[in-house]
């Protein structure tokens, strides 16, 4: 039996034939179990129904000359089952037919059959996983592999998006190299693919053999990107959340939170995520590499961090706020305090609180471990030593890179973003037709903003010098790239190109010059140590200029895996090894997302009910890089390029 004992627990519909016949009509029988057409373990299990006018006193199975008798349950059936051990452990390929006999008290006797087929079902092949992401040169293929006698009848893969659906089927009228076999290939004309990029997909897999057995995989998420513009880097064991030059934060199909060390390929397991019960999907998933390892946001309310190689609770019944350097910044899930920790001294001490508030706090801390942070009902931007803004609305986010301070406050109509210059001067920048905090970038001294030309919102830079350029000038309302915990900070460059969306797609512009179109807005891109990235699934990918260019992050790029042909074989998956992954449903445009107000000053303060921050003329010192953490120059040095991070806001209640 070795040929199919490895898909003990694989499921398998079937539409079963049997055959009954009565030696007297008075006796029936109907087979309910074996279920299967198939034998898939070492143990047949035998269950049947058996009735007569009058009582039914004996029943009995015969499978290749090993004669069972059946005993009676409380629920009126008659149950058993064959040891195959006892006929030698293997039963040839081929059908094998199962005789159930049931007497009655009167003598009368029923016969019923079933034909079992010692017989593994079709083994499936293919050639990604979850969370892989399909890439220019890389095309689909899967297999069918039949069990010997039998021969492989159909094979299908459909890939499955909110909006698209793509089935590639071979019906058997395709010729195969290999007897028996079936083959599926994602074609390509030129540099078009059969399945359409910028998508994620849950992917089925099925096949049928000859005699009806069928076997189907799911696998998810899928994606496909195959811009010409963008150049693998590195592929992570899972769902990249985060990534420096030394490692990645990532999250796999599995539940399982890891770091994957770049050079080494090594892993740290740092928790298998809570699933079911009352927990939050996978999505909601988060965190951020810190300089002592690690912090992130668990299903069941839990901030958790990995400090110097040691697990550690950060809080329970909370959500983390904002992430940099060596500090946390998180709220109660409540709102009604909110918390900054040293992750490496494990010590924490209190922000802000307001009994009874509902009021979603957001935050911004700067590489050197300081916080600026709004409070919905307040219009004031808190820092240390400052309070600056007072306008019409509620403050949504402020931003910073340590030397200047951004922020944008929302009426109901229209969200107005105002600028704070190290010289304490305030700059209106402009009205956008959004009420997202997600409309604000600032880095380097540079500042992107997004304003409406009157119809959509437009992208805008104020570069260092204080000068103003309009980079967008499309029909349609464009956004910037951002996603939770890096909200305001990853679309500028040094030198003030920005990123950011618009229809579907990712483009990088600057002053003078027409933004150029670089891939599909699926995934998160990101300026890092001098160059564009973009993260997609599980893949690390470095933009290329319009005639290329060298990775930067070189220094893993020969454990990169080939861009190419890569063959995943199912046949060591088991149930456990491979399940249904999750597609995870994440809106990685806009995070900030606050809802349409009605009444702009519903949730407005009416005094400072901060506890403890006097009021300070407008302005903040400006800080340089972040320090260097005890023992960690080299780390300090590839984390040059890392700016502030902030977490998304949440809608008031």
């Amino acid at each position: 039996m070795q040929a199919y004992r490895r898909y003990v627990g694989s499921a398998i519909a079937i539409v079963l034939s049997l055959s009954a016949e009565a030696a007297h009509a008075a006796v029936t029988i109907q087979i309910d179990q074996p279920s299967a057409q198939f034998i898939e373990s070492e143990t047949i299990p035998v269950r049947v129904a058996a009735s007569a006018p009058d009582d039914i006193y004996y029943v009995e199975a015969e499978l290749e000359g090993l004669l069972i008798e059946l005993t009676p349950t409380e629920d009126g059936y008659f149950e058993g089952s064959f040891d195959l051990g006892e006929l030698g452990g293997d039963l040839p390929d081929g059908p094998h037919v199962l005789t159930i006999d049931a007497y009655s008290t009167l003598g009368d006797v029923g016969s019923a059959q079933r034909t079992l087929y010692g017989h593994a079902p079709p083994t499936l092949g293919w050639n990604v996983q979850p969370n892989d992401t399909l890439t220019a040169g890389w095309r689909f293929d899967a297999k069918c592999i039949s069990t010997p006698p039998y021969e492989c009848k159909s094979l299908r893969a459909t890939f499955s998006s909110a909006d698209t659906t793509v089935t590639l089927v071979n019906d058997g009228s395709n010729p195969s190299p290999v007897p028996g076999r079936l083959y599926v290939r994602e074609a390509q004309h030129g540099d078009r693919y059969e399945i359409p990029s910028g998508r994620t997909y849950t992917l089925t897999i099925e096949a049928t053999d000859e005699l009806g057995g069928v076997v189907a995989r799911t696998i998810g998420p899928v994606h496909v990107e195959r811009s010409p513009r963008l150049t693998v880097v590195q592929r992570a064991p899972g769902a990249i959340l985060d990534f420096d030059a030394t490692r990645f934060l990532f999250l796999d199909h599995r539940a399982r939170l890891g770091i994957f060390e770049r050079a080494t390929q090594a892993v740290t397991w740092l928790e298998t995520m809570q699933q079911g019960g009352g927990a939050a999907p996978l999505s909601a998933v988060y965190g951020a590499l810190t300089w002592s390892g690690a912090v992130y946001q668990t299903t069941n309310a839990y901030i958790r961090a990995w400090v110097n190689g040691s697990p550690y609770t950060v809080a329970g019944a909370a959500r983390l706020d904002a992430v940099n350097a060596d500090t946390a910044v998180w709220t109660m899930n409540d709102d009604d305090m909110a918390i900054e920790s040293y992750l490496s001294a494990r010590t924490t001490q209190p922000l802000w609180g307001r009994t009874g508030s509902r009021s979603p706090f957001q935050a911004d801390v700067t590489a050197r471990n300081s916080v600026y942070y709004g409070v919905y009902h307040n219009p004031w931007i808190r820092g240390p030593g400052v309070r600056i803004g007072n306008h019409e609305g509620n403050l949504q986010r402020p931003i910073t890179d340590g030397t200047i301070i951004a922020g944008r406050w929302w009426n109901g109509r229209t969200s107005s973003s105002y600028l704070y210059t190290a010289d304490g001067e305030e700059v209106f920048l402009g009205d956008s037709i959004t009420g997202t905090s997600a409309g604000l970038l600032v880095h380097a001294g540079h500042t992107g903003f997004l304003k409406s030309d009157g119809a959509v919102n437009q992208v805008w830079l104020r570069t260092a010098d204080g000068e103003q350029h309009q980079i967008s000038e499309f029909a349609t309302n464009s956004t910037f790239d951002q996603v939770k915990l890096r909200v305001g900070h990853d679309g500028l460059s040094d030198s003030g190109e920005v990123l950011f969306l618009n229809d579907g797609k990712r483009y990088i512009g600057g002053p003078g010059a027409a933004p150029e179109e670089i891939s599909t807005d699926l995934g998160h891109g990101r300026w890092f140590d001098g160059s564009w990235y973009v993260t997609i699934g599980n893949t690390l990918f470095q933009v290329a200029g319009e005639e290329g260019s060298p990775a930067r992050l070189a220094a893993t790029a020969a454990l990169t895996p080939e861009d190419g042909a890569r063959e995943v074989l199912s046949t060591s998956f088991t149930g456990d090894e491979l399940p249904d992954a999750p597609v995870f449903a994440r809106d990685l445009h806009e995070p900030d997302a606050l809802p349409e107000l009605t009444d702009g000053a519903e949730l407005m303060g009416d005094g400072d009910a901060d506890g403890g921050l006097s009021p300070a003329a407008a302005g903040c010192s400006a800080s340089g890089p972040a320090g260097s953490p005890p023992g960690a120059a080299a780390l300090a040095a590839a984390l040059a390029g890392l700016l502030a991070l902030a977490r998304r806001g949440r809608p008031r209640s």
